[in-house]
């Protein structure tokens, strides 16, 4: 009897020794909870718009056009952008590696850094049309693609939410711009890019969290599920953003003042929750639905707060707003907090709200300009020389911005690739 127990667990264990982390990881997380009928939702697979996570092709248009004239801020922002290590095509690749990890435990810096030139570099492809950087960006996807085979620590949900979101956008543009199949792709048994992205960086985000840990993973899967024409998963991920009290929007800001739910903790995560959550609203923008003006603009109104109190002046706080498990992180707080104060020096998001609100909407935001005026006098987000910034894209003034009021409409029935040529019946890149 015994033997026979010890036989049939061998035979359970032998496929999660075979697969490594992928195996195991549809057991932990459960399916994709369905929910409610509501706005902004997909209804069908085909509804999804490619290139659409950051940018469509009208976007990056906009961007290439901008330098292509010299019109600022594209055009010298440009300038610094191209000279960054990781936009360059020589960029030595860190990886990859089977496995990686955020926590206790430590080397995810090496996927961090080729994320980050994967996208620049798949920027720069599409900016220049440089062969050389298409073959560095395609280059970096497929080596990690092939090769990553688990992801793990105490913060794997951030790793996978922050890294993992560079490098999808770098795969959009590749796949619907350049003409890029990613290795290992076949009818059965495909082993490459998307299988990762599916099983170890979207399935690893069902499990959203709270506060601006939520929101990096809301961002994120509104990502995965846009390259993965996964309906299911995008609408979670973007009900949690419009009505989870924990992680969406209404958990991070009051209603009545803008009040960070982390503005007790630190001026960090209150700041950086912003950043997230103007990215995810761009993905959503892309997908042709607007949440930037969700609750009468409480994203703005948040930014407004945050960057007032970060420029060194007072703001109302009520002590019973704040995060949900706030008890995690020593909370709750009875006053905003001083630590990591400071508009010039914090985290990378002024661009994104300045261009949303005060640019393209015409929108009133004296606070949040004077931080980003902070912030640029300080560097910016057009200084990178090499640093690695994990956070956020920063960049900011070439790829957020807009250069005067407008509604920006896209057409997304049309997506070039393979070096300018338009795709199949004029809507992008369909493997054969």
């Amino acid at each position: 009897m015994a033997s026979r127990l010890i036989i049939a667990i061998l035979l359970l264990l032998s496929p999660a020794v075979a697969t490594g982390g992928l195996n195991g990881l549809p057991v932990l997380n459960g399916i994709i909870p369905t929910v409610p009928s509501f706005p902004g939702m997909k209804t069908r697979i085909g509804q999804f718009v490619h290139p659409g996570i950051w940018h469509t092709h009208d976007d990056l248009e906009r961007i290439r056009l901008g330098i292509e004239t010299g019109e600022d801020p594209y055009a010298s922002a440009f300038l610094k952008f191209s000279a960054d290590i990781y936009s360059a095509a020589n960029y030595t690749m860190q990886g990859p590696k089977q496995v990686i990890c955020r926590g206790s435990c430590s080397n995810y810096t090496t996927f961090s850094s080729d994320a980050r030139a994967a996208w620049q570099n798949a920027m720069m492809w599409y900016i220049t049309r440089d062969q050389d950087h298409w073959d560095k960006a395609t280059t970096i996807l497929d080596a990690w693609g092939s090769n990553l085979t688990d992801v793990i620590g105490t913060d794997t949900s951030l790793l996978v939410a922050l890294d993992g979101d560079l490098f999808v956008n770098a795969a959009e543009i590749m796949r619907w711009e350049g003409g890029w199949v990613e290795q290992g792709a076949k009818a059965s048994g495909t082993s490459g890019f998307s299988n990762q992205l599916y099983w170890l960086f979207a399935r690893q985000s069902i499990v959203i969290g709270q506060a601006n840990y939520g929101l990096a993973s809301i961002k994120a899967l509104l990502s995965f599920a846009v390259y993965l024409d996964d309906v299911a998963m995008y609408n979670y991920a973007l009900n949690a953003y419009q009505n989870d009290l924990c992680a969406g929007v209404l958990g991070n800001w009051d209603v009545e003042t803008g009040q960070g739910a982390e503005t007790g903790r630190d001026q960090g995560h209150a700041t950086t929750a912003l950043g997230w959550a103007a990215e995810a609203a761009r993905v959503v923008q892309s997908q042709g639905f607007d949440v930037y003006s969700l609750h009468d603009n409480l994203m703005l109104k948040g930014a407004e707060y945050t960057a007032r109190y970060n420029l060194g002046h007072e703001v109302p706080y009520d002590p019973k707003f704040y995060r949900c498990e706030a008890i995690l992180v020593n909370g709750p707080w009875s006053a905003p907090s001083n630590i990591s104060r400071g508009a010039a020096s914090g985290p990378h998001v002024w661009d994104i709200l300045y261009y949303q609100y005060a640019v393209k909407r015409g929108i009133d935001a004296p606070y949040v300009l004077e931080a980003k005026s902070a912030h640029d006098a300080a560097g910016g987000e057009q200084t990178g020389n090499g640093k690695l910034s994990t956070d956020h894209p920063m960049w900011g003034d070439l790829i957020w911005s807009y250069p005067r009021k407008g509604k920006y409409l896209n057409d997304n029935y049309r997506s070039i690739w393979g070096g300018g040529r338009i795709g199949s019946n004029g809507t992008g890149n369909y493997n054969s």
